[in-house]
């Protein structure tokens, strides 16, 4: 799953056409008006209007098994603020997936005192890729799709606070008006490397997390086919970093605490794991 934060006014500093025309792909959710905040939560325009309640919506979706894994990979060149994303869709169901896939630059960490009170905001759009139109895909079962996506970034972005986000969607609305997003994936901006052949490394690669969920009382182990140089990097469900590993071996662990030493509360957590071979993501449950 991955967060983007809309701002949907003209008036707005964050104002951008691309995604107050990607809100409108989805019916108006409050009796025919578009309101703020609002959540829709992989596709579902049923998120509501209240804060307090959109983690435990969220955690209850994540719990939901994803018919399709996403690999991100690219190069970038800060000097010429260009680059190129590749993003590869594996479709692990048993039968054909037909959507839309959506890429778009956000930046984190801007300032701006909005309406609402609310003075930082994160997981801003700044640019769809290509528009935000994306791209229609047909992904038969057990097979998998890679979108080629050239890009540009303004010289006035903070690159450190950028990233790159994909989903892909299904294109058919369901009478509940929900239109779903099967799964999500992000990369940071600057932590795009070298191009590599995705449908290849995603067999040459082997890595095997476990267990998931785990216990508080427990820890995450991270094993590798031989030993590598690595850095793993462990998000909250927000995407903010909690902490990071790196090492070269055959196998990390992560004791389940921040990058402060405090233990982690129970809930959903992703990890990024990059290497000199790939960079993969994934999902882990920890629980009490």
């Amino acid at each position: 799953m991955v967060a983007v934060d809309v701002h949907d006014s003209p008036t707005d500093s964050f104002f951008l056409p691309e995604a107050y025309n990607r809100i409108r792909y989805y019916p108006p959710p409050f009796y025919g008006m578009y309101i703020h905040p609002w959540l829709w939560i992989d596709g579902n325009k049923n998120g509501g209007y209240d804060p307090a309640q959109w983690e435990a919506k969220i955690l209850a979706r994540m719990n939901k098994p994803a018919p399709v894994r996403i690999h991100l990979d690219g190069v970038y060149s800060p000097g010429n603020n260009s680059g190129t994303i590749y993003a590869t869709f594996k479709n692990d169901s048993i039968a054909t997936i037909n959507g839309r896939v959506i890429i778009v630059i956000t930046e984190d960490s801007l300032f701006y005192p909005a309406p609402n009170g609310a003075t930082w905001h994160s997981n801003v759009p700044r640019d769809y890729i290509p528009t935000h139109n994306g791209t229609l895909v047909s992904i038969p079962a057990g097979d998998s799709v890679t979108i080629t996506m050239p890009f540009t970034t303004h010289p006035n972005w903070n690159k450190s606070h950028c990233k790159i986000k994909t989903w892909i969607q299904n294109d058919v609305m369901q009478p509940d008006s929900t239109k779903e997003i099967w799964q999500g994936a992000m990369v940071n901006l600057l932590e795009l490397g070298v191009e590599e052949d995705s449908r290849q490394t995603f067999e040459k690669f082997s890595l095997k997390v476990f267990p998931v969920p785990c216990s508080r009382n427990s820890s995450v182990k991270f094993n590798f086919h031989c030993p590598v140089d690595y850095t793993i990097s462990i998000y909250d469900c927000t995407g903010k970093i909690i902490n990071n590993i790196s090492d070269k071996t055959s196998e990390a662990r992560w004791n389940l605490k921040d990058n402060q030493g405090h233990k982690v509360k129970p809930g959903i957590y992703f990890y990024r794991v990059v290497s000199n071979t790939l960079t993969t993501t994934g999902k882990l449950v920890i629980v009490e």
